[in-house]
């Protein structure tokens, strides 16, 4: 069967999906010992991770403002315009009659016209 296109966005399900946490004794007490031996070598984790920790923020803010644009996103503009054409279309078949089709094919080229002309 084949589905049929629609102007309505569907909201998808979401799943609950849990990541299980386990405790590693031996894992902790490696991490434990580098720490360690990294404090009595005289490197800290903050001397290391400062240059990243900058970048990673600075990356984030940039994103931040592409992100939130123009509130309106394309496609529901999209949408928006079809949907006003159509009903144009159908309240102009029930008001004027097929002529509207006419007008319709008389103002696209026109339209173009104006458009790229500049």
């Amino acid at each position: 069967m084949m589905k049929l296109p629609s102007l309505v966005k569907k909201p998808k399900y979401q799943r609950f999906r849990i990541e299980p946490r386990y405790y590693d004794p031996i894992k902790e007490d490696i991490e434990n010992r580098t720490s360690r031996i990294k404090a009595e070598m005289g490197m800290m984790e903050d001397e290391i991770d400062a240059g990243y920790r900058s970048q990673i923020s600075g990356s984030f803010r940039k994103n931040m403002k592409h992100a939130k644009g123009g509130g309106v996103d394309q496609t529901v503009m999209l949408r928006l315009i079809i949907l006003i054409v159509l009903v144009l279309f159908a309240g102009g078949f029930l008001y004027i009659g097929t002529e509207v089709f006419y007008l319709a094919l008389l103002y696209i080229p026109f339209y173009l016209w104006k458009k790229f002309r500049k």
